[in-house]
């Protein structure tokens, strides 16, 4: 279950487990696409910390289109923008990151 705050969002997970993020927090923001044999399911995915650690939110979670919503709000990336390079070719991965923060390295 997703649960949107004033400055993040936090996921439980189906063995009750709660993880939460701030906004201010994300790493990284992408898409892309898993093949389930018979279809596809679109998935949003978060780089949460510099360990790489990320999070998934699968398009079948009731309150995937709100958080779409706040992410394409709170990142300045509109759905028309990526949608369709995630979405085809069918059955192919097409992982696409939608903004990620500045690279301070070396």
């Amino acid at each position: 279950m997703i649960r949107l705050t004033s400055d993040g969002f936090s996921i439980t997970g189906q063995d009750g487990t709660a993880k939460q993020a701030a906004w201010a927090s994300i790493k990284e923001v992408f898409v892309f696409k898993v093949d389930l044999l018979t279809h596809d399911t679109i998935r949003l995915g978060f780089r949460v910390s510099d360990d790489g650690t990320c999070w998934e939110i699968d398009e079948d979670d009731p309150a995937f289109s709100e958080l779409l919503a706040e992410v394409e709000q709170r990142f300045d990336v509109p759905i028309k923008n990526w949608w369709s390079k995630v979405a085809f070719p069918p059955f192919a991965t097409n992982r696409t990151t939608l903004w990620s923060e500045p690279w301070n390295g070396p």
